[in-house]
């Protein structure tokens, strides 16, 4: 009777496996325009081999597949699930039927349900999108993209400036697909421009941009302000980097699974170049420039300060004028102040505070005029005027400052006299506060009987190189005694080659950073063994590499730790907050793993 319940038992069970076998279609959603990218999921609540695509003429795959399973036990009972995620841009207008996929499940063949997809007109596209982008909507293709996929831009907020204003260049990388990393293989050069690098640049997000149609990831490679030193036509040369991506192989499947599952994808080396950039710089206007205009393009406010109105003769005083604004303040020079000709004066000392940021750049740039009267009276110093041209309002802006009276009067004793030679700079004085520290004219000197023969420096140089030779004699010993043995040698240079590969992994994870950290765990990983094996970056995959280090005698362990390694880093990179363990031991394990590699590969 027992037995005949557990027989029971066992046949619901499996009809209820059966007849629950059931392949599934979902889309994000049913009304797109064209070249409107969304979501398509097939789903299968068991298990099956031999999945089939329905037919997708009137649609393009964008990226995908994308892979899941879940496996779970509720009281006993065992429940499996799978499904695969594709993203889809429907090529035309009009209301599209995506048709069945199939796939075999205990023998049968079973059919997903169909789905009915409504397209609008979209955007009119001419081609490719631009490479090359001064505007906000470009419609020029470019000649440099790497397909429809991937490809770079140089973006300019202007391609019309005055001399001297500041223009901002971004440069960006636009994809479709799943990139790993980037990296600089030219910086452009910037012939007749001033340039002013980001200094502490925040980590920017990716962000979604729509041309002619079609959507990409957008993300910004680097950020960096042009000010143009003269006028006529000037070019941005191109930049170049090398993306890793990531995307569907066109190999056969090898087994059931990527028969299911599909073939795992593959990463493939593109290199990708921006269009030159042409930035057209005009003069400034000669109508209405001030005489007291030299060179300031931006906007800035100005004030002049005297450190005091009533001192003494031969005393010293600070006559301070601050600039503070936007612009091209990194390049203004010191302004021509004439002073009363009894005043001996010195040339301004310059403190400036600028920062360039995501903002751009702005600060604060004084110069400190240091001035002595030498007689009594009442003196005035006229205003001084400071211009610059305002580039948004196309004229000259004038700040005058007040005019400043000083009252000197009558010194005392001779504490003003100045031994040098004679110069108006004065570099050689220095300035204590707002006073001057004159050179002593009572100090009285005396000659000092001093000979070398004898002296202690005489006998440190007669002994020097006889020490110096016993250093080096033991240090080529301890040297010759170190390299007798060879595992320990080939190990420290393993070692060290490790470390020199993994420095900057080193620095972030001093900061903490996991997703950069591990960045450049990968980058390092994939050089070394690029270096090693001597093969291009661009023709490593992780099946290649275990088929290499293999050939070369290295054990299966040691492969197995070097892909697992690389897996985890590039989970990390699309995952960071997923991904868990101690950068420290990570960072050790993987200089163990490179000087594991050294002492077993032939």
């Amino acid at each position: 009777m027992k037995k005949t319940i557990y027989i029971l038992f066992y046949l619901l069970f499996l009809t209820n496996f059966l007849l629950g076998q059931k392949l599934t279609t979902t889309v994000s959603t049913n009304k797109v325009a064209v070249g409107e990218p969304f979501q398509i999921q097939f789903s299968l609540n068991g298990t099956g081999s031999n999945f089939k695509l329905p037919p997708l003429s009137d649609f393009e795959i964008s990226e995908g597949p994308f892979q899941s399973s879940s496996t779970s036990i509720t009281n006993g009972s065992v429940t499996q699930s799978s499904s695969l995620t594709y993203v889809l841009i429907a090529k035309k207008e009009g209301k599209l039927t995506i048709g069945s996929a199939t796939a075999i499940s205990s023998g049968k063949t079973i059919l997903s349900n169909p789905v009915i997809m409504e397209v609008s007109k979209g955007k009119a596209s001419n081609g490719n999108p631009s490479n090359n982008s001064v505007t906000q909507n470009p419609t020029k293709p470019s000649s440099q993209e790497a397909g429809n996929n991937i490809f770079v831009r140089t973006v300019v907020n202007k391609s019309k400036v005055y001399l001297g204003e500041v223009i901002d260049v971004t440069f960006k990388v636009y994809t479709k697909v799943e990139m790993q990393m980037r990296n600089f293989s030219k910086v452009p050069s910037y012939a007749g421009f001033f340039v002013q690098d980001i200094k502490d640049k925040k980590e920017t997000s990716q962000k979604h941009e729509t041309i002619d149609g079609v959507t990409y990831i957008v993300g910004e490679i680097y950020k960096t302000y042009l000010i143009p030193q003269h006028t006529g036509k000037l070019v941005i040369d191109p930049f170049e980097i090398e993306c890793i991506v990531r995307q569907r192989s066109n190999r056969k499947p090898r087994n059931i699974q990527e028969q299911f599952f599909g073939v795992p994808d593959e990463e493939i080396m593109y290199p990708l170049k921006s269009l030159p950039i042409t930035i057209d710089v005009q003069a400034l206007p000669e109508e209405g420039k001030p005489e007291s205009f030299s060179g300031a393009v931006g906007n800035y406010t100005y004030k002049a300060v005297l450190s005091k109105d009533k001192i003494k003769a031969n005393e010293a005083v600070n006559f301070t004028l601050s600039l503070s604004g936007s612009g091209n303040i990194k390049l203004i020079e010191p302004i021509k102040v004439n002073f009363p000709e009894d005043f001996e004066t010195y040339d301004a000392k310059t403190n400036e505070n600028i920062n360039v940021n995501e903002n751009g750049i702005s600060g604060t740039k004084t110069f400190d005029y240091l001035i002595i009267p030498r007689h009594e009276g009442d003196y005035t110093i006229d205003p001084i005027n400071f211009s610059y041209f305002d580039p948004i309002k196309k004229a000259y802006i004038t700040l005058p400052s007040p005019d400043f009276k000083l009252h000197v009067e009558k010194g005392e004793g001779n504490a003003a006299t100045v031994v040098g030679g004679g110069s108006n700079t004065k570099e050689e004085l220095k300035v204590l506060g707002n006073d001057i520290r004159y050179i002593k004219t009572n100090s009285i000197l005396k000659e000092k009987d001093d000979y070398f023969f004898g002296s202690i420096l005489f006998y440190s140089l007669l002994f020097c190189p006889l020490f110096a030779f016993l250093f080096l004699i033991a240090i080529r010993r301890k040297s010759i005694e170190q390299n007798k043995d060879i595992v320990a040698v080939k190990s420290r240079k393993a070692t060290k080659m490790a470390r020199k590969k993994l420095s900057l992994a080193e620095q972030h994870l001093r900061s903490n950073n996991k997703e950069l950290f591990y960045i450049e765990i990968f980058k390092a990983l994939y050089g070394y063994i690029s270096d090693k094996l001597n093969i291009p970056v661009s023709d490593l995959n992780k099946e290649h590499i275990s088929e290499k280090l293999t050939e070369r005698n290295v054990s299966e362990t040691t492969i197995k730790q070097l892909i697992s390694t690389l897996d985890n880093c590039e989970f990390a990179h699309y995952a960071p907050g997923s991904v868990s363990g101690d950068l420290k031991n990570i960072f050790s394990n993987t200089v163990e793993l490179i000087t594991k590699i050294e002492d077993e590969i032939v």
